[in-house]
């Protein structure tokens, strides 16, 4: 008999140590707000392109308005690359409202931006936006960007 529950004891003992924990999503919350908010400083100051490419994953991708899908660190660090040679470019955002995954792994949130830069003129021009990301887990435990799309609000 005792056999009995120390082989019930042990299969159920393997079956826990065979499911993943559960993800604690106020610190997961906290940590992509986190990058979020000193990726978008960093953008916003001009910060050195590597560093801003650097919260993007290797197969990310960006849908910016108007323009043609980017998919990849090489499209990624020439758009990075040209917008700093646009005259007054600035680019601020700041997200909202997470929502994750089932399983904790993935993650997507709306948020708001502002593109600012010089018109032909030299006048400063601001264009705002809206947007979603997508961000995954990395097997490091960092998070990273992987899908970026943003466009025009109504009437604008």
């Amino acid at each position: 008999m005792r056999s009995k529950y120390f082989y019930l004891g042990l299969f159920l003992f393997m079956i826990n140590s065979c499911s993943e924990p559960t993800p604690d999503l106020k610190t997961e919350e906290a940590a992509i707000m986190k990058a979020d908010s000193t990726w978008a400083a960093l953008a916003k100051d001009g910060g050195d392109a590597e560093t801003i490419l650097s919260y993007w994953s290797d197969d990310a991708v960006v849908l910016p308005p108007g323009q043609p899908m980017l998919k990849g660190k090489d499209a990624l660090r020439k758009m990075v690359q040209d917008s700093k040679n646009i005259p007054g470019f600035s680019m601020t955002w700041k997200s909202t409202g997470i929502q994750f995954s089932p399983d904790g792994k993935m993650a997507y949130m709306p948020g708001e931006n502002l593109m600012t830069m010089n018109d032909p003129a030299g006048n400063k021009i601001s264009i705002p936006g809206r947007g979603y990301t997508i961000w995954r887990k990395q097997a490091d435990g960092n998070w990273k960007c992987v899908v970026d799309i943003w466009n025009n609000p109504p009437g604008k």
